[in-house]
């Protein structure tokens, strides 16, 4: 027999059988196009030497003195670092990362590990309930793709969430109890609220259901140790360093605009549905979060019995961040807190979704086979409801969703081809089950692959950035000495720190007033950085240098029509001064003060200034 004959009548294995006979290819493929998927939404910030995520300008700025001791040592810096706003274990991993390579840089890698690991960890969640595949993999899709409400970007504290609560709830699946142990004390450090509710994940798993809730004893001694782990986690840190971590009571935000509707941090609001759908809420859900909702609710709801597919230990994920949302609601021992507890949801959301779209759809088909056709629909049908009814949705006219349905047309093409392709798979290799199943699993397949692509579509596709684009102000600024603090109005400072690597004053980045004695740092910096960049006397401009160390002053070249919005009560300070009519101080100061010009600023040596006024 020839070699040619023997190839032709050799039997070749079935894409079933490879992957049986691999498993760890399908666990490679996931974490491979979660990669990919998240270089691309990272590209520009990666890319870019001036292009970062928004809150670089406050979490990683700071920790390029881990390579140079020179940089910001400045009064500032100093007291956000001593705020605590960073945790122990984010910062040490930063440290340790700065002997390799830019702290800033590592910020911007860092989601291509934590979002292909987070996604993988749903894959693998959804496979432990069931063997049908492409449940797993529309659930990591549906976790993948919503970039608007994923917290990943930057490589922030808050981008260890998911990872530190997706993995509690795999080692409780697997019954690592020591693994799952290690999870909250671990998490704690590098983000606390995840942490917390990683505990409880992990105190509730000691629940087992039987006949009726009972104590696994053996679970319930792992969960009380990893509780004293966190305790130690949680003080420790802070009888070393000294840092504080006291912030703001909700008594003491209410006397403040900035907790207003006008101000940047706006936290309360004059009703409970305008207080949920805001940023500080928690429920902030947008176009993304808001489908992902509403198709969880409603597979979880028109079949009573999906609620029962998924395993107790997923279950102790919801329950565990809206147990400690209300928690915090009711008691607000911390009030900047609360909503970073509702990170639980989203993934629980495509869990759900991935482990219940076939049953529901079975349950349908057995009445009748012919309503599968219309019930493909139910994609679109949901997210008529999640962005026109849904109370937390953006609640569009219905012309507006026409909009959005045609704006979205190219996904939802894409998102039916590929179902249909994957569908046919489904359908010869469900050859011998029985024709309902057989028709059940190719229409949850096809309704699951256009679902994926209105989630991205709705997710926008790429991470929000921000471009710092005055190159020649940077790289002046970058020759001044390291020791040398900037002034000028604080909008205008967001990128001196991150793409000079200079001090500021004050910035509008830089004023986060949670915390109660980096509040009363910060709030009088502001109120004389307005006074000085729009004021009529050059005196705001000297005490800058006198009261705050300030070397230079940043200067526009053109007035400003307006001041930034949603600065309260910095906005009405700045507008009230440009309505004066009288052209602010920094318009005039001395040419000779000058150091460097540019087409939009003007640098100014404020001891220069201050010397030319005292004459």
């Amino acid at each position: 027999m020839s070699v040619a004959q023997a190839l032709k009548t050799t039997p070749r294995p079935s894409l079933r059988a490879l992957v049986t006979r691999t498993p760890w290819l399908e666990d490679a493929v996931v974490v491979a196009g979660a990669f990919l998927a998240s270089l691309h939404a990272e590209w520009r910030i990666i890319s870019g030497p001036l292009v970062f995520n928004q809150d670089a300008e406050i979490h990683e700025f700071w920790m390029r003195r881990f390579q140079d001791p020179a940089l910001f040592r400045d009064p500032l810096t100093n007291a956000f670092v001593d705020s605590g706003y960073q945790p122990e274990g984010f910062r040490l991993l930063y440290w340790l990362a700065s002997h390799l390579i830019d702290p800033v840089a590592f910020g911007e890698i860092l989601p291509l590990v934590l979002q292909p690991l987070s996604v993988w960890l749903v894959f693998r969640i959804v496979r432990a309930h069931t063997q049908w595949r492409p449940a797993a993999w529309i659930a990591a899709a549906l976790f993948l793709v919503p970039w608007e409400v994923l917290r990943f970007s930057g490589g922030h504290p808050r981008a260890f969430a998911q990872p530190i609560l997706l993995l509690a709830v795999f080692f409780v699946l697997r019954r690592q109890n020591l693994a799952a142990a290690v999870i909250p004390p671990v998490g704690f450090l590098f983000y606390p609220p995840a942490g917390l509710a990683a505990l409880v994940i992990v105190l509730l798993a000691a629940a087992a259901r039987g006949r009726t809730f009972f104590f696994d004893k053996r679970r319930l001694a792992w969960g009380v140790l990893s509780l004293a782990a966190v305790a130690v986690a949680a003080l420790l840190p802070r009888l070393l360093t000294g840092d504080s971590e006291d912030l703001i009571s909700a008594t003491r935000a209410r006397e403040y605009p900035e907790f207003g509707p006008a101000g940047r941090m706006h936290y309360f609001a004059n009703s409970t549905l305008a207080y949920l759908k805001h940023n500080y809420s928690g429920f902030n859900l947008r176009d993304s979060g808001s489908i992902l909702a509403v198709a969880a609710l409603f597979v979880l709801l028109v079949r009573l019995r999906n609620a029962t597919l998924l395993r107790w230990e997923v279950w102790c994920l919801p329950i565990a961040g809206l147990g400690l949302y209300a928690a915090a609601q009711a008691v607000l021992f911390r009030l900047y807190l609360p909503h970073r507890y509702t990170y639980a949801l989203l993934p629980f959301f495509c869990i759900a979704i991935g482990i219940a779209v076939r049953p529901t759809f079975e349950a349908l088909a057995q009445r009748s086979r012919l309503s599968l056709i219309p019930a493909l629909g139910f994609p679109v049908v949901l997210a008529l409801v999640a962005l026109t009814v849904f109370p937390l949705g953006p609640q569009l006219s219905p012309s507006a969703f026409g909009v959005w349905v045609k704006q979205a047309a190219p996904y939802l093409a894409v998102g039916l081809a590929v179902g249909l392709l994957v569908a046919a798979f489904v359908w010869v290799g469900a050859a011998g089950e029985n024709r309902v199943h057989q028709a059940a699993a190719a229409a949850a397949v096809i309704a699951g692959a256009v679902l994926v692509a209105e989630v991205a579509f709705a997710g926008g596709g790429r991470s929000r950035v921000t471009a710092c684009s005055d190159v020649g102000l940077y790289r002046y600024l970058g020759t001044l000495p390291k020791s040398a603090i900037i002034a000028g109005d604080p909008g205008d400072l967001d990128c001196i720190p991150i793409a000079a690597r200079r001090p500021v004053v004050i910035s509008r980045k830089l004023y986060q007033p949670w915390n109660v004695n980096f509040f009363k740092v910060i709030r009088p910096r502001m109120f004389l950085m307005v006074e000085a960049s729009y004021g009529p006397s050059v005196e705001p401009i000297v005490q800058l240098r006198a009261r705050y160390g300030a070397d230079y002053f940043l200067a526009r070249n053109r007035l400003r029509e307006r001041a930034w919005p949603r600065m309260a009560p910095f906005t009405q300070q700045a507008n009230k001064l440009l309505r004066s009519g009288i052209v602010p101080a920094a318009l005039r100061l001395p040419a000779m003060c000058e150091t460097w010009r540019g087409r939009r600023f003007t640098v100014y040596s404020l001891a220069c200034v201050a010397a030319e006024q005292a004459r």
